[in-house]
């Protein structure tokens, strides 16, 4: 749902974290030596840097390309890309990545709410030890179990909440732009909307409008991420926010806004932007149900 901003230079870092890490159970050799030496030619002969920082479709062409054939447990693929945690059957024995993986996407990004769904911040916390920690998982939108050569990859790991990665979105791929994408458009092509459902055309209470995603265009290349995340059935409890900003639509018409505009000597749009909390496209990363309040707000007129 929120593109993600990735920062100068993020591939190159990328790379030297994953590249240069060393393997002390095989001569200290680090994991790209490894993988020029003994797994290059298994996988298509693809650099290890197209591999690990390869935009979205270089990595779709990759998949499309060496297919599913290293799926399986055995295979040294499988161990040598291994996401989760080190390889005890492996000979090298990799430092175990997702840590490192995870400390570098906080470190790199501004990560604050669910990239696929935007509805939990997922932003670091503090413990009761005082320690920082933070509160994403990452999701691989290419499936790591059929396609471990990208599991490492940084453009197949979208910083997400644990609900989308582990209850709803699981193994099942998206037949879609992923967040990733420099092509993804989600915001663009697709508005939340309401539709009236009483007779009085009137909205009050949550059962007296549905609340919809609604892509503009007709091909509609948003269903399946839409779909397969439960997005509407999720917003659904969110309706609230919705009868909250009508509510106070009702209350400060144009009218009253330019009152208040006046008297504590701000623009309008600077007034609406503090009762109503609405969003520009560019801060949309940075609260919950921010795309919700954005889209909304232009179909009451508040922009």
């Amino acid at each position: 749902m929120i593109k993600i901003k990735y920062p100068k230079n993020i591939e190159e870092n990328y790379y030297k974290l994953i590249a240069h890490t060393r393997m002390k159970k095989f001569n200290n050799s680090t994991f790209e030596s490894y993988y020029n030496s003994n797994i290059k030619s298994k996988l298509s002969g693809y650099e290890l840097r197209a591999l690990l920082c390869g935009e979205y479709e270089k990595l779709l062409e990759i998949k499309d390309d060496i297919g599913s054939k290293y799926s399986s447990k055995s295979n040294i693929i499988k161990k040598l890309f291994n996401y989760d945690k080190s390889s005890k059957s492996l000979e090298l024995k990799l430092l175990k990545l997702q840590p490192k993986i995870s400390n570098f996407f906080e470190s790199q990004l501004e990560i604050y709410t669910c990239n696929f769904c935007n509805i939990e911040f997922i932003n670091k916390f503090k413990t009761t030890n005082g320690k920082f920690k933070n509160g994403f998982t990452l999701d691989h939108y290419i499936d790591k179990g059929s396609y471990p050569f990208l599991s490492l990859s940084l453009y197949n790991l979208i910083p997400s909440c644990y609900v989308c990665n582990s209850k709803v979105k699981g193994m099942h791929q998206i037949s879609s732009l992923s967040p990733s994408s420099n092509n993804f458009d989600f915001d663009e092509k697709v508005k939340f909307k309401t539709f009236i459902k009483n007779r009085n055309l009137l909205v009050e209470k949550e059962d007296d409008f549905e609340l919809l995603l609604k892509e503009h265009f007709s091909k509609e290349e948003y269903k399946s991420y839409i779909d397969i995340l439960n997005l509407d059935g999720r917003y659904e409890y969110h309706k609230y926010k919705v009868i909250e900003m009508i509510n106070k639509r009702k209350e400060y018409p144009d009218s009253r806004i330019s009152e208040l505009a006046k008297l504590i000597e701000k623009t309008e749009q600077e007034v609406k932007r503090d009762i109503f909390g609405k969003y520009l496209p560019d801060e949309l990363h940075k609260r919950p149900l921010s795309k919700l309040i954005k889209d909304i707000s232009k179909e009451l007129g508040l922009t």
